[in-house]
C-alpha cells in the first residue's frame, strides 16, 4: 500500500511506474479508480527507455577533490543512491507518454464504478466495494492466474492497481467497516492467485472521520508492505534550505516476511525523494553538516549556550536566565 501525499501528485507517479512495469513485462493489468478515468490514466503512462549515461549514478567526489573543512576530511563519502544488489525493473521517461497503439497489445481490464448492481449488497453498505471485488475475483479466476492449474503452461501475473481507495467518493454510512472488510477479502484473493496489488490510500483524510475507529492501524494490519509519502508542498520544509534538493520524505511503514524466515531490513529508513523531468529519484536523506556559526539576530554576535537560571557563564542572557 502507498499512503498518498497531500495532493496525490507523487503517489500518482508511483502508480504509473507500477502499471508501466507491468506492460513491459507483458503482465495482465487490472486498474480501478473513482477519482479519474482509468483509461485516461493508462494513456498517461511513461515510455520505457534504455539506461543512459545521465541516468547512471554519478561517481562521488574523492576527498582530495572536495573543498570541505579539515575535520570532515577523514569521514567516508556518503553514497546517497539506493542501489539493489541486482538490476530489477526498467527505466522510464516521465516526459514521454506511451503510445495508445501499445496499450491495445496488452490484456488490460478497466473499472470505473459505472456499473452498480440494482440490488443492495448483503456484505457492504457501499455497493462500489462489492462490484469491484466481483470484477477482481472474476478476472483472477482465469486459468493463467491459477497456481494449482497444471494444464495451463503459459502462466502470467495479474497486476491490480486500485487508485485512491478511501477517498470521499468511497464514503458511506459504514465506511470504516466496509473498507476493512474489502481489504480483508481482497487479500484472500491475492493470496490464492498469481497476482499482486498496489493500493493507494489517502490516509491524511481519515482524521476527519466523525467517529474514531482506529481505522489507520487496522488498515496497516491488512497490508504486507506500506510506504508513506510526505510532500513538502505547502509546508515549512518547502522553503527550508536543508531540504532544498528534495520534494518530500519517503517513510517505510511496514515490511512483512513473505515466503521467508525474516523480513528484509533496509540499510536506512531515512529516505527522501525528488521528481525530476524524466524520472522519480529516491535517495538516502543526508543533511549537510552546519559549518557556519549561527549569529544572534539582536547583536550579531555568536550565540553561547548558558545554564538555565544562571547569572553567569555566558555572553548573553537566555530566556530562563535571571
Amino acid at each position: 500500500a502507498v499512503e498518498e501525499d497531500k495532493y496525490a501528485n507523487y503517489s500518482r507517479v508511483l502508480t504509473k511506474y507500477f502499471l508501466a512495469e507491468g506492460l513491459v513485462n507483458n503482465h495482465s493489468i487490472f486498474t480501478a479508480s473513482l477519482e479519474e478515468d482509468p483509461v485516461q490514466l493508462m494513456k498517461k503512462l511513461p515510455t520505457p527507455v534504455e539506461e543512459t549515461e545521465q541516468d547512471k549514478p554519478q561517481k562521488a567526489q574523492t576527498p582530495e577533490e572536495m573543498r570541505i573543512a579539515f575535520r570532515y576530511n577523514n569521514l567516508s563519502v556518503v553514497d546517497l543512491e539506493q542501489k539493489p544488489s541486482t538490476q530489477i525493473g526498467h527505466f522510464f521517461d516521465l516526459s514521454k507518454q506511451i503510445e495508445e497503439s501499445e496499450l491495445s497489445k496488452h490484456d488490460i481490464t478497466y473499472w470505473d464504478g459505472s456499473q452498480v448492481p440494482s440490488e443492495p449488497s448483503k456484505t457492504f453498505t457501499n455497493p462500489f466495494y462489492q462490484t469491484l471485488l466481483s470484477a477482481i475475483h472474476t478476472k483472477s479466476r482465469e486459468p493463467q492466474f491459477d497456481p494449482t492449474n497444471t494444464d495451463v503452461k503459459d502462466k502470467n501475473l495479474l497486476r491490480i492497481c486500485l487508485n485512491s481507495v478511501g477517498s470521499p467518493l468511497w464514503y458511506d454510512q459504514n465506511f470504516p467497516q466496509d473498507l476493512i472488510r474489502f481489504l480483508t477479502i481482497l487479500k484472500a484473493i491475492i493470496r490464492n492467485t498469481l497476482s499482486c496489488c498496489l493500493v493507494t490510500l489517502p490516509t491524511h483524510l481519515f482524521q476527519h472521520l466523525p467517529t474514531p475507529s482506529h481505522l489507520y492501524e487496522r488498515l496497516i494490519d491488512q497490508t504486507d508492505f506500506c510506504i508513506r509519502l510526505e510532500s513538502f508542498a505547502g509546508s515549512d520544509r518547502e522553503t527550508n534550505p536543508a531540504f532544498k534538493e528534495y520534494h518530500g520524505l519517503l517513510d517505510i511503514g511496514k515490511i512483512s516476511a513473505l515466503n521467508s524466515l525474516a523480513a528484509f531490513v533496509p540499510e536506512t529508513r531515512d529516505l527522501a525523494f525528488k521528481l525530476r523531468r524524466r524520472k522519480f529519484v529516491i535517495e538516502k536523506l543526508h543533511l549537510p553538516p552546519e559549518l557556519g556559526e549561527e549569529r544572534d539576530e539582536r547583536g550579531g554576535g555568536v550565540k553561547v549556550a548558558t545554564m538555565s537560571c544562571s547569572s553567569g557563564g555566558g555572553g548573553g542572557m537566555g530566556k530562563l536566565d535571571f
